[in-house]
């Protein structure tokens, strides 16, 4: 099951950089967990699609110019791990930043559980 677990990771990614929330609805479960370090400015966990969408614009409104470049993916059975690279700039003080992020996704019957 690994290839299409990284398959199913990647179809959600390239939908909701697309803008597709049907299709990225579809390859949630209904009761997804979203667990971000409480140290971040959205740090939290959040559940379901309302959960992820809120926390999706969370993020991508706290800094400016914000964007996610996948660097790889690593998958064994219904797990895979997401390296990224994460850039933007402070709407504070409009300093740049670049930072390695690094995800754990879990499948269960094809649908994401938990990230």
């Amino acid at each position: 099951m690994t290839d299409s677990s990284k398959d199913i990771v990647r179809a959600f990614l390239g939908a909701a950089q697309r803008g597709d929330m049907t299709t990225a609805a579809s390859l949630l479960h209904p009761e997804v967990r979203i667990i971000e370090a409480d140290s971040l400015p959205f740090g939290g966990v959040v559940s379901g699609f309302e959960g992820f969408t809120e926390l999706v614009r969370r993020v991508f409104t706290t800094f400016a110019n914000t964007a996610v470049t996948v660097d790889e993916y690593i998958a064994e059975g219904e797990t895979v791990v997401v390296l990224a690279t994460m850039t933007g700039q402070s709407k504070a003080s409009g300093e740049a930043f670049s930072m390695p992020i690094s995800e754990i996704w879990r499948l269960r019957d094809g649908l994401i559980t938990e990230i």
